[in-house]
């Protein structure tokens, strides 16, 4: 019974997890889509959308995701390097998608945000909002 209890805890956290980083992924397209639509060359702008949607990602990813307890001095201290890492996987990978194997930008960018997704998902939960009694 255990096993199913934290098996749904799992799912739900997956789905709060998958609303959030929807809203911040929207957020981060749109900020894309604008600034391409402005001239901004695509990889510049998908890296201030990521930027952007990181912003949107914290705030929901603290209050509703993970729910966590931590101060936000402690969950920043986390975060930032955290954000650092993906914003950095996104520019390499929507750099080295972009122009080779997909000739659009949002092809591109779709399966760059799939690979990030993922990362993003285990450091948030093993490292960035983790109770102490995670650890």
């Amino acid at each position: 019974m255990a096993n199913v209890s934290s098996l749904l805890k799992l799912v739900k956290l997956v789905l709060r997890f998958l609303v959030s980083g929807g809203i911040a992924t929207a957020v981060h397209w749109a900020t894309l889509w604008g600034l391409i639509n402005l001239h901004i060359e695509a990889v510049l702008a998908s890296s201030i959308g990521a930027f952007v949607g990181a912003i949107v990602n914290y705030v929901l990813q603290y209050f509703f995701t993970f729910k966590t307890k931590r101060q936000h001095k402690q969950a920043l201290l986390a975060y930032i390097p955290t954000v650092a890492v993906s914003w950095l996987l996104n520019l390499a990978l929507f750099y080295s998608l972009y122009g080779g194997l997909f000739p659009e930008p949002l092809m591109a960018q779709v399966v760059t945000t799939a690979v990030v997704m993922v990362v993003n998902f285990l450091l948030y939960k093993k490292v960035v909002f983790r109770a102490k009694s995670d650890t």
